[in-house]
């Protein structure tokens, strides 16, 4: 009877033991000279500043793994607020908001992926964080308590994305560089059910040509069933930007004041930016979207 016993605790202690076994998450630091695929859940243990100028420099290579920032700065070769200069290609944006994808962090065709903060995203040539979903997946991705600064493009772009939350983030000064293209603090691109909420989105978007399509916040393209809530939206070119198309979408709760700087309206004129251009409305659209208690 004696051995039974301790064969059995034995047994016990070591189903205890392979039961706690964990996979150590990769710790990332320094300079990165060639886009870093991570396929485990993965955190930032120093600064980390990325050279490549032709595809994003960290790459989510399996779905259900977090990134973790842990109070640090991510920062790329773009320079947003710098004239295309030939001789030195690195120091510029994209020419457009497609190839290279010159992303800080990109999330692509994976689920339940997560980039939690503190921490920073700044100075890529496109967007700073990019994720891309698939049709007919719900993508289930979170960015938490990030900062998205200085970025070329937008802030943080969901193209087909689905299900994901967006919160307690701040998206300043993107799209300086952004030309024709639609840009912003957060760009959302035929993408569904998603919650944008308690984060901060300012100073976002530029003044070109053919007229102002930047913003804090822009449901683009077929986006649907979004909610945008809580959120405080100021001094971009735009507030929040609903394309034609664009339906069936939920704004409420949010400040939204202040869109565009004063300084842009003197220069500019006052009919260049709005706190909401809702353009919904011009394809009859407008009534499909849900705009209450918003401070405008």
């Amino acid at each position: 009877m004696r051995s039974i016993t301790i064969a059995w605790l034995t047994a016990l202690s070591v189903g205890f033991f392979v039961g706690t076994v964990t996979a150590e998450a990769e710790d990332i630091s320094g300079t990165i000279t060639f886009t870093k695929v991570i396929y485990e859940d993965s955190r930032l243990v120093g600064d980390v500043t990325c050279t490549m100028t032709d595809g994003p420099c960290i790459d989510f290579g399996a779905s259900h793994i977090n990134l973790r920032l842990n109070g640090f700065t991510i920062t790329g070769p773009g320079s947003p607020d710098t004239p295309p200069d030939p001789a030195n290609p690195a120091a510029f944006c994209n020419p457009t908001s497609g190839n290279p994808p010159a992303d800080g962090i990109r999330i692509s065709n994976q689920t339940h992926g997560q980039v939690l903060g503190p921490g920073m995203v700044q100075k890529f040539r496109r967007h700073g964080i990019r994720i891309d979903g698939t049709l007919g997946v719900s993508t289930k991705a979170k960015v938490k308590l990030v900062t998205s600064h200085h970025n070329c493009f937008s802030g943080i772009f969901m193209s087909v994305v689905s299900d994901s939350v967006l919160e307690e983030s701040v998206s300043v000064r993107n799209a300086n560089n952004s030309g024709g293209a639609p840009c912003g603090g957060n760009c959302i691109t035929n993408s569904h059910n998603n919650r944008i909420r308690r984060n901060q989105f300012s100073g976002n978007g530029s003044i070109g040509p053919p007229s102002n399509n930047d913003f804090g916040v822009g449901l683009v393209g077929n986006s649907s069933g979004n909610v945008i809530e809580d959120n405080s939206i100021g001094g971009n070119t735009n507030g929040i930007l609903v394309q034609t198309n664009a339906v069936d979408n939920v704004i409420r709760r949010n400040v939204i004041a202040g869109n565009p700087p004063g300084q842009v309206s003197r220069t500019f004129g006052a009919s260049i930016g709005f706190d909401v251009k809702d353009e919904s409305t011009l394809a009859g659209n407008g009534s499909r979207n849900i705009f209450e208690q918003n401070w405008c």
